[in-house]
């Protein structure tokens, strides 16, 4: 593990705390942890280009824009968690990190549902933090 996914790591792990805690993340998590990864990244990979970088920015960048759209069916600090990691992962990791989150994600309110069903609870309105799921998609990605 380098040093960009130990910073990414301890991002996700504190995001994903306050995440399932408050319902939101600080947003001055995501400029401290966002600036210290890309600082890091200058400092130990050298210059980067620019038209790569603002390419693992899109899928971050299309779900602010999405929560934006949705009136906030998707939360917008998931999409700039999601801008963050495309720094530190780079696009195709994120993507996965995203895929794999949204499984997990989507197994849990499956099962949340089925629950609600058997119980006789409305799960209709419950709302379910997204970031706890990408703890342990990142960990096993990060741990290949």
């Amino acid at each position: 593990m380098d040093m960009k996914e130990a910073l990414f790591l301890g991002f996700l792990l504190i995001a994903a705390w306050q995440d399932l805690k408050s319902g939101e993340v600080d947003a001055w998590i995501y400029v401290v942890f966002g600036g210290l990864i890309w600082f890091g990244k200058l400092c130990f990979e050298g210059p980067v280009s620019m038209g790569p970088e603002a390419v693992n920015l899109l899928p971050g960048i299309l779900m602010v824009l999405f929560a934006k759209w949705s009136g906030g069916a998707v939360g917008e600090g998931d999409g700039w968690f999601f801008v963050v990691a495309g720094v530190a992962l780079g696009l195709e990791r994120s993507v996965a990190l995203f895929l794999t989150s949204l499984g997990l994600c989507g197994l849990c309110c499956g099962l949340l549902l089925i629950w609600g069903k058997k119980n006789h609870v409305s799960v209709r309105e419950k709302a379910v933090p997204f970031l706890p799921f990408a703890v342990p998609a990142a960990l096993w990605m990060l741990g290949r």
